[in-house]
């Protein structure tokens, strides 16, 4: 009856049996017999009970466990502590990273024993010199191992967890003897390794035995509690992940052996030459406790075109120039637009684990498979940095209501804040804008005074704009022809005059309105300008100053006009602004402030490739 009667113990040390009583005169009587009878059957009944408890959360939801149970199925008053009587188990340390620190210093090799309900497991880590583990687990289901225990899952792990029931005994020493068989050729030997045994949890009487022989047998300098024993019914290939992410989760505690971080380029501000830069995002000897993450917070910055998506390697300690001795731990792609910022979010979850949380990356993470010494490669020789930009608008004023012109206001001020984004030194955007209403009717006498509103050219910063803007104010269209957008472009022209053609300044010219510049003598129904001004003729003067000019009118809307004049005027509309447009066309409620700013030469160009990762500091 007892499993160890070895021992000679007063209670087995297992179930709690007691193994004998007080000597009495006489031998037992009937009532004693029955008394004992009764209780071996009360207790055969509780140790089945604790040990389905342990195979399965509820013994009732399977059928085949309940009938093999000493007794009966349980009763519904009846209860069963998976644990209840037994001896507790391996107590968790305070935190794994002392004695596994102890174990693994000077060893490249570590070798994990575990004995859990789905089979027996080898789990190897071997570190690299940068102090990664790099798992590798060998694993067995018990039913290869121990052909005698049942071949169903659930009687299998009841079996495990000690229960007898009326299921044939699995003999103990055939037992010992095949997992001593299966262990032997897989535990360590060579100098430098070590085992690692991990207990299986409290009340798993197979499994616990199965640790003591590896404990008795072998030289294992270590043990430390598993992560306990969930009920499932995992296959060979899911039971050996499962196996080696308990093994993960213990060596996350372990320090960092190396600086984690992040590879990053720098432009030279003087000469434009690109290097690699090193961003430490988790310094050596950081290290967590079990369960525990780190973050790291860093900005970084995307490169002339923002056409293809970044890579965003994180390193084992700093590369040589060459790009060599730094292994990649982990490799995040992401698409970070033309000069502008990107905050990112890391998180350690262990050595050599780090995960990019925000923003998400664009395609999965590579693990260690990016070649660092081609990718730096690839970096481009230099940045060229671009000439200024002189950016000037002509904003129509007049609308139908002030949410028509309020669009287009916020439209330039959107612009205007991008470009400020762009320029963190406030040198290389400057940002004016002219505003221009109705013309003014010259044959009345009531005829208001200053309908064209010009705002000087604001330099450093750009954002600049947005406060001369907020003193603009609206007016109602008195007719939807023409614009004074003629006695705008002249005004951009006068602004302009003085600042002679450099190659160190780039010019634009971006037009917002909805009507066109009346023409300098009346066009049938579309009236002249009363000052007989050349909308032509101030465009050619922008042009030979180096102008590029863009325009971005609101789309006529409504049918056709069905009579003569309204399909003239439509017409008159159409060809000028295809003329004012020539150099590029942004479509309001298509084309975004982003999208504008994108229209504009790029800022910067490059000698060599794009560059493939993202800068650490702003290129302006």
């Amino acid at each position: 009856m007892c499993a160890t009667p070895e021992d000679r113990l007063d209670s087995c040390a297992v179930c709690g049996w007691r193994l004998h009583d007080d000597p009495v005169l006489g031998g037992p009587t009937a009532a004693d017999l029955a008394a004992a009878e009764a209780a071996l059957r009360t207790a055969e009944h509780a140790w089945d009970l604790r040990a389905a408890a342990l195979a399965a959360p509820d013994p009732q939801d399977h059928p085949r466990l309940a009938a093999v149970i000493r007794g009966g199925p349980p009763r519904e008053d009846a209860t069963a502590r998976p644990g209840a009587g037994l001896p507790d188990g391996l107590p968790a340390p305070a935190g794994h990273g002392t004695p596994l620190d102890e174990l693994r210093r000077g060893r490249a090799e570590l070798t994990f024993v575990e004995c859990a309900p789905d089979g027996l497991h080898l789990t190897r880590a071997t570190f690299t010199e940068a102090g990664i583990p790099v798992l590798d687990a060998d694993s067995t289901p018990w039913r290869t191992v121990v052909p005698a225990l049942d071949a169903d899952a659930v009687l299998r792990r009841f079996q495990l967890a000690g229960g007898n029931g009326t299921l044939p005994p699995v003999d103990r020493h055939a037992f010992d003897d095949a997992v001593r068989e299966w262990l032997a050729p897989g535990l360590p030997s060579a100098p430098g390794t070590a085992a690692v045994l991990l207990r299986p949890a409290p009340g798993w009487e197979l499994l616990r035995r199965a640790a003591d022989l590896v404990a008795r047998d072998h030289a294992v300098r270590l043990e430390l509690p598993g992560d306990g024993a969930a009920p499932g019914n995992p296959g060979e290939g899911p039971a050996r992940r499962a196996a080696v992410d308990r093994v993960r989760r213990i060596l996350r505690t372990l320090p960092l052996l190396t600086d984690h971080t992040l590879l990053l380029a720098r432009a030279d501000r003087d000469t434009g030459a690109v290097r690699p830069h090193s961003h430490v995002l988790f310094p050596a000897g950081s290290r967590l406790a079990p369960g525990e993450t780190a973050t790291a917070e860093v900005t970084v910055y995307g490169g002339a075109t923002g056409a293809d998506p970044l890579h965003l390697p994180v390193l084992a300690g700093t590369p040589a120039p060459d790009g060599n001795g730094a292994p990649a731990v982990t490799v995040h792609r992401l698409r970070v637009a033309a000069l502008e910022p990107a905050r990112l979010t890391f998180v350690l979850r262990g050595p050599g684990e780090v995960d990019l949380v925000a923003p998400a990356s664009e395609r999965q993470p590579e693990r260690s498979s990016v070649d660092v010494p081609r990718l730096l490669s690839g970096l481009p020789r230099r940045m060229v940095r671009p000439p200024r930009l002189d950016l000037l608008f002509t904003v129509e004023l007049s609308g139908a209501d002030a949410a028509e012109t309020e669009e287009r206001l916020a439209f330039v001020r959107d612009v205007a804040a991008l470009l400020a984004r762009r320029d963190h030194t406030g040198s290389a955007v400057r940002v004016g804008a002219v505003g221009h209403y109705d013309h003014t009717d010259y044959e009345s006498t009531w005829a208001r005074e200053g309908v064209l509103l010009r705002a000087p050219v604001t330099a450093r910063p750009p954002a600049g704009l947005s406060r001369a803007l907020a003193d603009w104010a609206p007016a109602p269209r008195r007719q939807d022809t023409v614009s004074s957008l003629e006695d705008a472009l002249h005004a951009v022209a006068a602004l302009s005059a003085g600042h002679p053609r450099t190659a160190e300044v780039c010019r634009v010219l971006l037009i917002v309105g909805r009507r066109p510049p009346a023409p300098s003598r009346q066009q049938g129904v579309v009236p002249a300008c009363p000052h007989g001004t050349d909308w032509r003729a101030a465009l050619d003067r922008l042009r030979a100053d180096g102008f590029r000019v863009l325009a971005r009118a609101d789309p006529a809307t409504g049918p056709p006009p069905s009579d003569a004049a309204g399909r003239q005027a439509r017409h008159y509309a159409a060809e000028t602004w295809r003329a004012l447009g020539v150099d590029g066309v942004l479509r309001p409620g298509t084309d975004s402030a982003r999208d504008a700013v994108r229209a504009l030469d790029p800022p910067w160009r490059h000698e060599g490739p794009e560059c493939p990762i993202a800068f650490a500091a702003p290129l302006m």
